[in-house]
């Protein structure tokens, strides 16, 4: 009889069915496993002639399931690791690219700055002028931070009003002039909402990361040194 068999690969171990006659493989059983093994996932099928209808009817359908469950897993990880709102990358996105940027800074010496960026006033114009207002600015804040750094910067919206920026290989000068940039850029805006301008501005800190940082370590000092430029008069 012919068969038809569906391996999908989690990693380095496989999970495999074989339909025969009226005996398709219980699919709630594979996205248990799957689930189980994390989300990257990749899928391979293979498919030989089956011997009678009935069997190609089973075929066509667990084929069918299986490619909505692809899909499925697809739109599990976009909204694993990217902020819904802004489109940009998320916290864990973030602190997983941090991880590895200090792996690498112990192993190679890799260089990279941490920002932490603190929307001013946000909570001021939600109250005044609703969240509808507010969540513009954030997604106008986010298009502008996308389109002025490089491909290879990590840009997050990490909660809230607040964003992460990951700059790799540049010095303190660099980095200084980076962020006054970024704030030059952000003053030169004005949000159009219901006929409203709503002004956007932001504080901005940052540290590097050394051979002897941690994760949790670098993202307090970037904190501290956000709430520390926030805190200078204007």
């Amino acid at each position: 009889m012919g068969y038809f068999r569906t391996i999908i690969a989690c990693r380095h171990r496989r999970f495999s069915g074989t339909v025969k006659g009226n005996n398709p493989v219980v699919l709630s059983n594979i996205y248990k496993y799957i689930c189980a093994q994390g989300l990257g996932i990749t899928n391979k099928m293979r498919q030989q002639r089956a011997s009678n209808d009935q069997h190609c009817a089973n075929c066509v359908i667990l084929e069918q399931e299986i490619v909505a469950l692809k899909e499925d897993l697809a739109e599990m990880k976009l909204h694993a690791y990217n902020d819904v709102l802004t489109g940009l990358s998320n916290r864990r996105l973030f602190v997983e690219s941090l991880e590895d940027r200090v792996a690498r800074c112990r192993r190679y010496g890799d260089n990279c700055a941490v920002l932490f960026l603190d929307v001013d006033k946000l909570k001021a114009i939600n109250d005044e002028h609703g969240h509808a207002a507010g969540d513009a600015l954030l997604v106008r804040l986010a298009e502008i931070l996308k389109t002025h750094t490089r491909t290879t910067d990590v840009v997050a919206r990490i909660g809230g009003d607040e964003f992460g920026l990951l700059l790799d290989n540049l010095n303190g000068d660099q980095v200084a002039d980076k962020i006054d940039f970024l704030l030059q850029q952000l003053a030169k805006e004005n949000i159009s909402h219901e006929g409203r301008k709503l002004p956007l501005s932001a504080s901005i800190g940052y540290c590097f990361i050394g051979p002897k940082d941690t994760t949790d370590g670098l993202m307090s000092r970037a904190d501290a040194a956000m709430y520390r430029a926030k805190d200078k008069p204007e």
